[in-house]
């Protein structure tokens, strides 16, 4: 894309944004990739490169396939979602900004990683929970995620089971409450903001104008909705820019 065309698009951008009081963010792992999380290009690479796993990111989540295995899980779990040391940053926090002029009704995210909260977003979906919560595999006590990112492989003080984080325990399934509660805000949604996701603009079925923010355009994008807008580019930059 040119210069001119993306400052073009920006300007748009920016203009809805002013115009609208119903904004609902629909967040993936895109958005966290400058805090120091990988996307899931980044989590296949290192995959790959540990041998572990067969380099794939569903076996990597596996259940079975960790229990097999948790030493390999969690030094790989460590470079990947659970890195308590990182911090939310511009995008995450041009979110919060939004929400607290009373614009963002909420930020529904396919991320485990917790950061727009810790930015400060108070209505936030987590379709598949985060990496605050875990369970031993035998007796399912309760841990936060203290204990799986400072312990090697970490093990229940009450009988010795392996810890594991809830969302690989489930498989990955989502929760049914914090889908609803996402369907809830999208219905009310005047503008939609995708923001570094691989989910096409085009599978939500939404009336309400969208701007679509990614590191790059994909083929399907150029297949563009009249009431879309498409930025290309880092998250933290555009959102800064668009919501400054």
């Amino acid at each position: 894309m040119s210069p001119l065309k993306q400052a073009q698009r920006l300007q748009q951008a920016a203009t809805l944004i002013r115009q609208h009081h119903q904004i609902v963010a629909f967040t993936g792992a895109g958005i966290s990739t400058e805090s120091g999380i990988p996307d899931l290009n980044g989590i296949d690479q290192i995959l790959k490169k540990s041998h572990k796993f067969a380099g794939d990111v569903f076996r990597f989540l596996d259940p079975e396939e960790v229990s097999a295995d948790p030493s390999a899980f969690y030094q790989l779990y460590r470079q990947t979602f659970c890195q308590p040391e990182a911090l939310p940053n511009r995008a995450h926090q041009a979110l919060v900004q939004l929400e607290q002029a009373n614009k963002l009704l909420g930020v529904v995210t396919m991320n485990v990683d917790y950061l727009h909260q810790t930015a400060g977003t108070r209505h936030v979906a987590e379709y598949w929970d985060d990496v605050r919560h875990n369970h031993c595999t035998i007796c399912h006590h309760s841990y936060d995620w203290q204990k799986p990112s400072t312990s090697t492989v970490p093990t229940c003080p009450n009988c010795g089971g392996l810890i594991l984080p809830d969302f690989v325990l489930r498989h990955l399934a989502t929760y049914p409450d914090e889908i609803k509660y996402g369907q809830q805000m999208l219905a009310q949604a005047d503008l939609l903001l995708i923001i570094g996701t691989r989910r096409p603009a085009t599978s939500f079925r939404l009336n309400c104008p969208k701007i679509v923010i990614n590191t790059s355009q994909s083929a399907r994008d150029s297949l563009h909705e009249s009431n879309t807008i498409y930025l290309s580019g880092k998250a933290a930059e555009l959102l800064h820019d668009i919501v400054a």
